[in-house]
């Protein structure tokens, strides 16, 4: 079923969008979930819980694509599950990746925590992506978005991990930079 059947479901409240929803997304939903929580268990909650937050969503919002609006509560939802396991320190290389961007992006709890401020930084983000290499901005992404371990970034794109770990070193520099232009405290 194309994603705009699946969101006519559910403006219409019909159980079958979460059904279709599932059998759409509910694979690519679980590899998201267990790449930062690195348990099936919790992976299957999460996407659970994913349909629950679309179904409140859905309507007013009409996501202009499907998937993706599904995989940022996804994630959204996991990286709050990480940061309740997060004392613990259950899923050691996820904590990790997070632990790299810290360095080049602005204190959560400080000012960027304003709805206005927080846009600025969206749309610097997509801008700051839509400028980096081909290659280095999938990298990124599949590493800081996707959550993929350094070892399957690297086999992903056939790069070294010496390589791999080299281009986001940069990328993290040139965020911390751009950001540092922009006004943006770090």
């Amino acid at each position: 079923m194309e994603d705009s059947g699946i969101i006519d479901l559910f403006f219409q409240r019909s159980e079958t969008a979460i059904e279709n929803t599932s059998k759409k997304y509910g694979s690519y939903l679980s590899s998201i979930a267990y790449r930062i929580l690195n348990s099936l268990e919790d992976s299957e909650e999460i996407v659970d819980d994913t349909y629950m937050r679309a179904w409140n969503a859905i309507p007013p919002t009409r996501p202009k694509v499907l998937k993706h609006f599904l995989s940022r509560i996804t994630r959204n939802l996991s990286l709050d599950r990480l940061q309740y396991y997060a004392a613990e320190k259950r899923n050691v290389e996820t904590v990790a990746m997070l632990e790299e961007l810290e360095a080049c992006l602005p204190d959560p709890h400080g000012s960027a925590e304003s709805a206005l401020e927080e846009s600025e930084l969206t749309e610097i983000l997509n801008r700051f992506l839509g400028e980096l290499e081909p290659l280095t901005c999938c990298i990124f992404l599949s590493r800081y978005y996707y959550a993929h371990t350094l070892k399957e970034v690297s086999e992903q794109f056939d790069l070294s991990e010496g390589k791999t770990k080299y281009l986001l070193t940069k990328a993290r520099s040139a965020l911390k930079s751009r950001l540092m232009e922009e006004g943006i405290t770090v």
